[in-house]
């Protein structure tokens, strides 16, 4: 299944044989972030799809909230490219360690949570420093 989502995002049509393969394909799209992506390729509208849009323009209008609140700070928005035009709606925000707290209470201030994966990432607090 994973091959087939792959040929469709790299612009291989689905054959009208092959019309079983779209609930598994929309969740196996879901599971990897792409969903919006396949979407537009397979020519889906309706609910789904616009839901998926909404949410895209809701992660751009963050973003720009975001990048206000931001102003005056040494940060940067990123990304992994991935092989599609859409970007997932989590934002990823990479900031100064001097800022990290500064930022994070304005992040926190807008209403969104700030969730850190990297296991690099260095908090001096856990080692009772003082930032």
């Amino acid at each position: 299944m994973t091959k087939h989502l792959i040929d469709i995002l790299n612009g291989k049509r689905l054959r009208n044989s092959e019309a079983e393969l779209i609930e598994p394909l929309i969740e196996l799209a879901s599971k990897n972030k792409v969903l919006l992506q396949l979407l537009i390729d397979l020519g889906v509208e309706g609910f789904l799809r616009e839901w998926q849009e909404k949410a895209l323009r809701e992660t751009v209008r963050t973003v720009e909230m975001l990048s206000k609140s931001l102003s005056g700070h040494d940060y940067v928005f990123f990304k992994l490219v991935k092989p599609v035009s859409y970007v997932p709606a989590d934002i990823d925000v990479l900031v100064k360690l001097e800022e990290v707290g500064e930022i994070i209470r304005k992040i926190v201030g807008l209403g969104y949570e700030v969730v850190v994966k990297d296991p690099l990432f260095h908090n001096p607090r856990q080692e009772g420093g003082d930032n």
